[in-house]
């Protein structure tokens, strides 16, 4: 006798099967001074994530602001153009001065004069002069550097940091590699830089969205959640890191680059959500010097990212197209859903 099966039960057999050939494996490690993260599920996870650890550190060595085989130190640290730099700089360098014209300046990649005399880079916080800003300021023009592939060239005293943009490359980086060993389904977390592959396994066959929480700037505690696959979810708020001077006046890490000082907006944090690290990282940083008008304006224009704004006098405001994924957690004044 010869038995059938129905198409259905054989599907259910076979993604039973494959399942069971998958296994999920976390690892954790220090680079860029920040916690990261990376859990992944495939046939052999641990081997994923060890190779996306190890791109990482190598990325870490290459732009690097203090280690002196960097292209970046040697960039910041010669009076002649370089003209080996490697492909990572070289991208990293092509995509922060174009988004730099982009947005005004409002994403700056020569900003480390003004921030050193601040003492960001060296946690030597002080609150430079009006007069020494003003030195410093013609040192971050951006439009001074000159790139062509892997020749690129700084004015005197002139230097550069991918801050704002690193992590967001080396997410890019540990997806496309995880891909590469098959991995369908991962959150990797890079401190305030989430990107996700995939969907989220809920189960022996049933796969649902990654759930992913932004912060409440002023909490931190987890004031929203967003429901997503297949992206990046990258914040940014003056909360993150900042020094108070004896009056109590705080000034955070992030840089209005037309004035030499932090950045003053309506801001508290901007979360951007789009496919790839790299540019939701610029972006965030970007649309938080921007203020919410600009930044807004900016989103209407692009149409390639959606974001998300908390803002100062308690309120949030979200792009269209996150508002059937979003859930908020904590109540606020006002929530605005902002429109084309």
């Amino acid at each position: 006798m010869k038995l059938m099966f129905p198409k259905s039960i054989f599907l259910f057999f076979v993604s039973i099967l494959l399942v069971s050939c998958t296994k999920e494996a976390t690892l954790s490690f220090y680079a860029m001074n920040t916690f990261m993260t990376v859990r992944s599920v495939a046939k052999n996870p641990e081997k994923a994530n060890e190779a996306v650890r190890k791109r990482i550190l190598q990325i870490e060595e290459l732009i690097s602001t203090t280690a002196e085989t960097s292209d970046v130190y040697r960039l910041n640290h010669s009076d002649e153009p370089i003209s080996a730099v490697s492909d990572e700089t070289a991208l990293l360098m092509g995509f922060s001065l174009n988004l730099a014209q982009k947005t005004r300046g409002a994403l700056n990649p020569c900003l480390y004069p003004i921030t050193s005399a601040w003492g960001f880079t060296t946690d030597n916080f002080r609150v430079p002069s009006d007069s020494e800003i003003m030195e410093l300021l013609p040192l971050t023009d951006f439009s001074k550097v000159r790139a062509s592939g892997k020749n690129i060239s700084l004015e005197k005293n002139m230097m550069i940091d991918f801050g704002a943009v690193g992590k967001g490359f080396a997410s890019d980086e540990a997806v496309r590699i995880l891909k590469e060993f098959g991995v369908k389904s991962a959150v990797i977390d890079f401190g305030g830089n989430v990107h996700v592959i995939g969907k989220k396994k809920a189960g022996a066959i049933k796969r649902s969205d990654w759930l992913v929480g932004i912060k409440d700037p002023f909490s931190g505690k987890t004031a929203a959640a967003i429901k997503t696959s297949d992206k990046a979810v990258i914040t940014s708020g003056g909360y993150e890191r900042f020094f108070e001077d004896n009056s109590g006046k705080r000034y955070i890490h992030i840089f209005d680059g037309k004035t030499g000082k932090p950045a003053e907006s309506n801001i508290a944090s901007v979360t951007i959500v789009a496919s790839s690290g790299l540019y939701a990282d610029g972006l965030s940083t970007a649309m938080f010097v921007l203020g919410k008008d600009a930044a807004l304006d900016f989103w209407r224009q692009s149409g390639d990212f959606e974001m998300i704004l908390i803002l100062n006098e308690d309120s949030i405001a979200i792009t269209a197209g996150l508002k059937d994924s979003i859930s908020l957690i904590r109540q606020f004044k006002r929530i605005e859903i902002l429109g084309r």
